[in-house]
């Protein structure tokens, strides 16, 4: 996969006050048409969190309604800990009376030993806003109908995880005729199993005891995140917080496609607040009426518990930066914490500047992140 985007060199900047505290940005559905759908619930599969029934675990399930065609991005996101390698993969069902392609495969998915959790996560994020996704071929390009057909499959060996994002397109081969079909990520426990025998119920989904975290799983008919801010130049420092979880939580478990009948255990296990396998776009609008020429930085910044990363674009320039881990503001004494700086403007008098910042996060970092303005 290509993901050679240069890393944002970390800086710092200094901590948000803790009042006022930094504004929760307000999110609205984008990229509305092409599916999304999380498989990060067990993200860690073995003998507590999954049950394999005869060799097989779907992860996750969805379909849609009244379309020929469809447009999919999915985020994977599990960890091998069984003890022996399995497969890992995404199959499409045909549940009508004709055959249906899967074609225009852009992939940013990969299996690397858990150490790499982290250069993972980012390297995928990287590839999705840079547009750089590997262009591959489906394991099965037609499925006939009443048949199952394999999008993409991984082996994944004990201790490693398969990750990232994968697009892909299903069509029916009849023009204009609603499909009835099922998406579904599977893993089975045998190198060898054909992804296409299994038809089992989506597993239970599994929240940690000891923590009580949950991971995200569930679709959605939206891809993407749009936002807005504004900045006057000379204002002083003002910070807001992106996948802050409450405003721009749009992907939950409440409004995610729901397997109908199946019991709550298999149903959605939580929203994607993190916006992993998303992209989020936020226009940002700056104007200066101080009457002299002013510079203004923008920072990107780690709000949550622990680290975060991922990738970011200016669309001034547009070119795509990886965003190293940045350490938690919890973890850095003193009133100053990590962050890379996304771009220097410089305003004229008068002049009002909009651009576009589109953020990702990456698989194993942590939310919200911080959009932090300064002027010069």
């Amino acid at each position: 996969m290509t993901c050679n985007q240069t890393p944002k060199t970390i800086v710092s900047f200094p901590k948000p006050p803790a009042t006022p505290a930094p504004v929760g940005l307000t999110g609205s559905q984008s990229a509305v048409g092409t599916r999304f759908l999380i498989s990060d619930n067990p993200e860690t599969i073995n003998s507590t969190t999954t049950t394999f029934t005869n060799g097989f675990a779907t992860l996750w399930s969805d379909t849609s309604t009244g379309n020929s065609t469809v447009r999919y991005r999915a985020f994977l996101w599990h960890y091998n800990n069984t003890g022996a390698s399995i497969k890992v993969g995404i199959t499409l069902g045909n549940a009508g009376a004709s055959s249906y392609s899967i074609h225009n495969l852009n992939n940013a998915i990969q299996v690397v030993p858990i150490g790499q959790i982290s250069s993972l996560g980012i390297c995928a994020a990287a590839a999705l806003v840079g547009g750089t996704m590997d262009s591959i071929a489906p394991t099965n390009s037609s499925v006939a109908a009443g048949q199952i057909g394999v999008v993409k499959e991984w082996t994944v060996g004990n201790g490693e995880i398969v990750g990232g994002v994968i697009e892909f397109s299903i069509s029916n081969t009849v023009a204009n005729v609603a499909m009835n079909y099922r998406v579904r990520t599977v893993a089975a426990n045998s190198v060898s199993a054909n992804l296409s025998q299994n038809q089992t119920a989506v597993v239970n989904y599994y929240t940690n005891p000891a923590n009580n975290s949950t991971h995200p799983r569930g679709s959605w008919g939206f891809a993407d995140i749009a936002s807005s801010v504004s900045y006057k130049a000379g204002s002083g420092w003002a910070y807001y917080n992106a996948s802050n979880g409450n405003l721009d939580n749009l992907m939950t478990a409440s409004n995610s496609y729901k397997i109908s009948g199946a019991p709550a255990s298999q149903g959605p296990a939580d929203s994607d607040k993190g916006h992993y396998g998303v992209k989020y776009n936020l226009t940002v609008t700056l104007s200066n009426d101080t009457g002299s020429e002013k510079k203004v930085k923008i920072y990107v910044g780690a709000r949550g518990t622990e680290y975060y990363a991922g990738a970011v674009k200016w669309s001034g320039d547009g070119v795509t930066y990886k965003i190293p881990a940045l350490k938690s503001y919890l973890d850095t004494p003193g009133t100053n914490q990590e962050g890379v700086e996304v771009v220097t403007v410089t305003v004229a008098p008068g002049a009002v500047i909009t651009r576009i910042i589109t953020l990702s996060t990456a698989g194993a970092a942590s939310t919200p992140a911080l959009i932090a303005f300064q002027t010069l």
